[in-house]
């Protein structure tokens, strides 16, 4: 018999933070409440997808834990409901899943709106914390909304005694103002995690890619060496003449031997640009090749680039420049992706990098629509976009121009001639580099 679901729906109303665990098998349920039961949290089941959504309705979730592969309607049906229903959209969901962690999977989990991915079996300790950074900013945006009501019942207070304190009135303005500017920044910090938390998921996909293709590569290059060398000493060996049919067979096999190389070698180089991409340093500055940065970008982004789109890129000097790496490979990422976006199913896309001065550039043009005039300023503020709703959080360029100012630079937006978008991030750099 199954037991009944903790928490339902007829359980008595609780402060405690909750959490949604979305499975069709029961064991893993019970397998997730064991490893949460003692985070302070309530443990809230569902066995199918619209029980999930049922429960959305009924209760605020902290994180939604759910299964990718359920019968009837999938992990990625549920978040996508989710997301239409401005009750649900925001409550952040985590996919989890048996199934082969290919990039595709991953790449749709994100478009279907979550916020990770993670793969079973569940490594208890990253799944407890991510688990632990959801429920911290669910209570602090609940004692944020406690500390708003407790102004709001505040203010009706002030407005009575208005006409007779003006002082009174005055404070009430500033702490007005002060809650407001800490709620935005609570807001910005809270995407900007979110954010992170994703390419920081990411970048342990294509590291771990990297590293298991890159193994059985050196194998196969290693030993095709072997087999040229020993082919050419068994042709030294072998009587001569040959008879024709068996002479064009061996040209054959040396040729192909040949061009196998070639791609082997390209497919090392897509590995070293994954492995560039990679990074997970975002706490040190260091010397990286901006080259690189790009490449392993247009790399990551070239299933969505394809055959539809021109890219140019124009790399000038000093190509070694001194910044963030993993931070400016999400802010270029960001732009490129922003730029494919508007250019739609067909375009041109420009990359150019290089100093002036004391000053560097990164800029990134599209042949798209182009922004407003009235709306680029507008642009960088977190959450506001110009994408139907669903198709956009509002948070690529906000966050790209945090990367920016943490390198103590300036985001740029214009008109190129001829139409559509330039993008351009300029940050100071030492003289030496200029040089």
């Amino acid at each position: 018999m199954i037991p009944p679901t903790p928490n339902g729906a007829d359980s008595a109303p609780t402060m405690r933070a909750a959490v949604l665990a979305v499975d069709d098998v029961d064991a893993n349920l019970f397998a997730l409440q064991a490893l949460l039961e003692d985070m302070d949290c309530d443990v809230v089941f569902a066995r199918s997808g619209n029980d999930a959504l049922r429960q959305l309705l009924r209760r605020t979730f902290a994180v939604v834990l759910l299964d990718v592969q359920m019968p009837e309607m999938d992990g990625y049906e549920v978040a996508h409901h989710a997301r239409r229903n401005p009750s649900t959209r925001d409550v952040p969901i985590i996919f989890l899943t048996a199934a082969n962690n290919s990039e595709g999977m991953v790449l749709r989990g994100y478009g279907s709106g979550a916020v990770d991915f993670l793969f079973k079996p569940l490594n208890p300790s990253i799944l407890r914390s991510k688990v632990r950074i959801f429920l911290e900013l669910h209570e602090a945006h609940r004692k944020v909304r406690d500390a708003k009501a407790v102004l709001e019942r505040t203010n009706l207070d002030l407005r009575e005694l208005a006409e007779q304190r003006a002082r009174l009135a005055a404070q009430f303005q500033v702490a007005n103002v002060e809650l407001q500017r800490a709620y935005g920044e609570l807001q910005t910090t809270h995407a900007q995690l979110v954010q992170s938390a994703k390419m920081a998921s990411l970048g342990e996909l294509v590291a771990g890619v990297a590293h298991e293709i890159n193994n059985p590569l050196a194998f196969v290059l290693s030993h095709l060496d072997t087999v040229r060398k020993k082919l050419a000493l068994v042709e030294a060996e072998l009587p001569a003449p040959w008879p024709a049919a068996v002479d064009a067979h061996w040209q054959l096999a040396n040729e192909r031997l040949r061009e196998t190389r070639p791609g082997l070698e390209r497919i090392r180089e897509l590995v070293v640009k994954l492995r560039t991409f990679s990074r997970l340093d975002e706490g040190e500055r260091k010397s990286v090749s901006i080259r690189e940065c790009v490449e392993s970008v247009l790399t990551i982004l070239g299933h969505r680039l394809k055959d539809r789109f021109e890219v140019v890129t124009e790399f000038g000097e000093p190509d070694v420049i001194d910044c963030y790496a993993s931070l400016l490979n999400q802010a270029v990422m960001n732009l490129v992706s922003n730029a494919i976006d508007a250019m739609g199913e067909s375009g041109s896309l420009r990359i150019a990098t290089g100093a002036s001065g004391e000053t560097y550039s990164i800029v990134v043009s599209d042949t798209g629509p182009g922004i407003p005039a009235a709306l680029r300023e507008r642009v960088l503020e977190p959450f506001f976009t110009t994408k139907p709703v669903g198709q956009g959080t509002g948070l690529g360029l906000s966050i790209t121009y945090s990367i920016v100012r943490k390198h103590e630079g300036t985001l740029e937006l214009s008109e190129p001639e001829g139409g559509g978008t330039s993008v351009a991030i300029r940050f100071p750099i030492p003289p030496r580099e200029a040089s």
